[in-house]
């Protein structure tokens, strides 16, 4: 399986920098949507009380970066998006990664059982349930950093069989995202290559992302694990563990902060 960095980069169609002085000082201008600012202090409380229950020099950090958080959630201003002169939610970074793997089983065999979405729970680790809507659309609910539950509908944009599957998240998604998985032929006729692209916005922004990265709790390396389970599950009909936590592959801090029982 190979994995490209991810990178913060702009969301399509976003209009060019127009650098405010008065934005670029912070001293005013709302940069920040309402939805993402409850976000912003539900994540934010969450990183400080744990921080500050644990006195570490790590979790102390942790708790800084939670207070960032929670300033950027009560005063609904980024300084990071007004020094780009972004002034709305649409210009906001995100984040994009890829992920490919290769599995021993036929093409058409491998799309239907990523097409069938209430079954990833069984590969995904920490997503807790799916469930099926009307319309390609379908609710999902994800245990994030710090215990925070993130849910959102999403919405099938694209579906061709055997191929290649395209969605995006709706209006009022604790997540949003957009992701593509392609199915191609493996070289030799050698099983299936899986293709998954995701870009998405961590609640919180960039402040978040780099602690959840410190945790070992960024969507990039749930999907990860997520993909090598996958593999494993169409292969040998069952996925191997090697203990009992949903928790992703996390960082050496994430252990400390967090060890598993």
């Amino acid at each position: 399986m190979t994995l490209q960095e991810s990178e913060l980069i702009a969301t399509r169609g976003a209009r060019p920098p127009q650098l405010d002085p008065s934005l670029q000082h912070g001293t005013k201008g709302v940069n920040v949507g309402t939805g993402e600012r409850l976000l912003s202090v539900v994540v934010g409380l969450g990183l400080v009380g744990y921080g500050l229950r644990r006195r570490t020099v790590p979790s102390l950090l942790l708790a800084l970066a939670g207070g960032s958080i929670l300033h950027r959630g009560l005063t609904g201003r980024s300084r990071a998006f007004a020094l780009m002169g972004m002034t709305e939610v649409a210009g906001e970074p995100g984040v994009a990664f890829e992920l490919s793997a290769t599995l021993l089983k036929p093409r058409q065999e491998v799309y239907q059982a990523w097409r069938d979405f209430e079954r990833h729970p069984r590969f995904i680790p920490n997503l807790l349930s799916v469930r099926n809507l009307e319309g390609g659309r379908s609710h999902w609910v994800f245990q994030g950093p710090a215990g925070v539950l993130l849910e959102w509908d999403s919405q099938v944009t694209e579906d061709t069989p055997g191929q290649r599957i395209e969605w995006n998240t709706l209006p009022g998604s604790k997540l949003p995202h957009t992701g593509t998985v392609r199915f191609e032929d493996a070289p030799g006729g050698r099983g299936t290559v899986v293709h998954l692209a995701l870009h998405y916005h961590l609640p919180g922004g960039r402040a978040a992302a780099v602690a959840a990265k410190l945790l070992g709790e960024e969507p990039k390396q749930y999907l990860s694990r997520g993909l090598r389970q996958f593999k494993q599950l169409l292969e040998t009909g069952e996925v191997a563990t090697v203990d009992s936590q949903p928790h992703g592959q996390r960082s050496r801090l994430g252990r400390t902060l967090a060890p598993r029982s």
